[in-house]
């Protein structure tokens, strides 16, 4: 299946989760760069594609057969995936753990609020995402785990576990995303990137708001995967970009030291335009008040 970034309904909350990460899957012709390629190794290279195509049919397993992994979210299962990565050693084509350490921390994990609030068991997802070939295994007191189907994943995992910076950028979304251009050096989105997931109408009223504003002197900037905008350095509005509302773009625009947000329709670009302008009129008149 391919997950369409403009649906509206879904059956459930964890259906539309899923579809919420299926659709934020970058395309490996922009995310596995030559640079990445050059810098990570062959192994490293080959379970970059591989991650992908892996996280392609899960997320396309896990919304066809929900109840199979029910009650654990989405994002439990990739934490899962991505704590594997991190807290073991590679070998070949395994990680490997220390069997205690594996049971000390599936027996953390059971007992944290995320998972008894849903009632969700770590060993019971492990075995759901042997639905597409995780298999985990006990060697002379470790732990071994490996993906049958896609052999190479862990080595990609691995090197975006330890990639630059890797506390300072949103790695947990790279992560989830197959954002590689992570693995070898501290990798931010751009405008275009940040928009990926929006539908047609959230991005056509992103690029009307972005035209008009550019025309009022109202500059574009980023920060912390947020688009803002600002007016003599003083901010105007920002977007919001959510999986749980619809339009999946929402504009949150400075009212008076609060903020007005709107999951915005191309029909409501007439009222954000006329809060654009009341907002500069505001500033303007701030500013008239600190000159004299």
């Amino acid at each position: 299946m391919i997950f369409d970034k403009n649906q509206k309904e879904f059956p459930s909350v964890f259906h539309r989760d899923v579809w919420w990460w299926g659709v934020g899957i970058v395309p490996i012709e922009e995310s596995l760069t030559l640079a990445v390629v050059e810098k990570c190794g062959a192994d490293a290279a080959a379970g970059c594609r591989q991650w992908r195509d892996y996280f392609i049919e899960l997320a396309e397993d896990m919304y066809r057969h929900a109840d199979e992994y029910l009650p654990a979210s989405p994002r439990q299962y990739r934490d899962i995936l991505e704590n594997i990565a991190a807290g073991g050693a590679i070998s070949n084509n395994e990680i490997i753990w220390q069997a205690l350490e594996w049971d000390n921390y599936c027996i953390a994990k059971d007992k944290s609020k995320a998972y008894k609030t849903v009632g969700a068991e770590t060993e019971r997802c492990v075995r759901a995402l042997g639905r597409i070939g995780l298999t985990v295994g006990r060697r002379d007191g470790e732990a071994v785990f490996a993906n049958v189907k896609y052999p190479k994943i862990f080595h990609a995992m691995r090197v975006m576990e330890f990639s630059p910076n890797v506390r300072k950028t949103p790695v947990r979304h790279h992560f989830a995303h197959c954002e590689f251009r992570q693995l070898v050096k501290s990798y931010s989105a751009d405008y275009n990137g940040l928009l990926r997931r929006v539908g047609d109408e959230s991005l056509a009223v992103a690029h009307a708001i972005h035209d008009y504003a550019s025309k009022a002197n109202v500059q574009r900037y980023i920060h912390f995967d947020i688009i803002k905008y600002k007016y003599k350095n003083v901010r105007v509005l920002d977007f919001s970009i959510r999986g749980d509302e619809y339009p999946t773009l929402r504009v949150n625009i400075e009212t008076g030291g609060e903020k007005t947000g709107v999951n915005a329709f191309m029909s409501d670009m007439p009222k954000i335009i006329e809060l654009i302008d009341n907002r500069i009129r505001s500033i303007e008149k701030q500013n008239a008040l600190h000159r004299f």
